[in-house]
């Protein structure tokens, strides 16, 4: 969570809610700062926050949890990334009601219009279009071709590919966190890490059973994992990872008959 007021907390706080490279690259916690500064210069008090939507957080409901734990009894959430997500307001509303009813928040929480709707977004283009000279857009025929770096082309030896879902959804239900269990119990076992038996993990965006979600899929086993908790995680690396003897119990979906192993070759 980026909070740009020093202490004591305010109780009011904006949360610019964006879409998350994976290294923050949309300058979010710079237009927080900017923002905040404008509140100061009018007197005002308030926090500004910045939560994201997907791939690594903070997710919404976590910092909305730091909010409140710091004094803040209203929050204003403001879809801040461009062009905005038309999927948010037909499933963020009723999420956000439910982290509320769940968690038994106080603290009013409220949905803003997307940043984008109060800007003439055709009028920014057009004095981008008309206001570059050409050495600002030099021609890309002036830039030498590449398509990568040359270790790209090589595929790293492993036997299994695990895909978690970080879309919106699944990041709402705390996804973030499960995966960086995943990768910290991973690193204890040697055999996960190098050779046949190697995993290689990958965040993904949406995998659709949205209301099953946290989810992950391991492939070549084509195996399904909903409902994630760390101790879930923990049997999938011991049991399916390690072992090859899934836990049925947890198993969403399977594509092949469960404690059938993949075609990758096991050590």
């Amino acid at each position: 969570m980026t909070q740009t007021q020093a202490n004591p907390p305010s109780r009011r706080a904006i949360v610019l809610y964006g879409r998350a490279s994976f290294d923050h690259g949309q300058a979010l916690k710079a237009l927080a700062t900017a923002l905040a500064g404008r509140h100061t210069a009018r007197g005002e008090t308030v926090t500004v926050a910045t939560a994201y939507a997907d791939l690594s957080g903070p997710a919404l409901p976590g910092v909305l949890a730091d909010l409140e734990r710091d004094g803040v009894t209203e929050a204003l959430v403001i879809p801040a990334m461009v062009p905005a997500d038309p999927s948010l307001s037909e499933w963020l509303p009723g999420a956000l009601s439910h982290w509320a009813a769940t968690s038994g928040t106080a603290m009013a929480v409220r949905l803003a219009p997307p940043v984008e709707s109060a800007l003439d977004l055709p009028a920014a283009l057009d004095r981008i279009a008309g206001g570059l000279s050409d050495s600002i857009a030099k021609d890309v025929r002036e830039t030498e071709p590449s398509l990568g770096k040359p270790g790209w082309s090589a595929i790293p030896e492993h036997g299994r590919q695990v895909f978690v879902c970080v879309g919106a959804r699944c990041l709402h239900r705390g996804a973030e966190p499960l995966y960086q269990h995943l990768r910290t119990v991973m690193k204890g076992h040697r055999a996960l890490n190098a050779g046949p038996r190697r995993v290689m993990c990958a965040r993904t965006s949406c995998l659709y059973p949205c209301n099953r979600g946290p989810l992950l899929v391991v492939q070549p086993d084509a195996v399904w994992y909903g409902d994630l908790t760390p101790a879930k995680i923990d049997r999938i690396v011991t049991g399916l990872l390690l072992s090859d003897t899934p836990e049925t119990a947890d198993i969403l979906h399977s594509n092949r008959p469960v404690g059938q192993a993949g075609d990758a070759p096991m050590g």
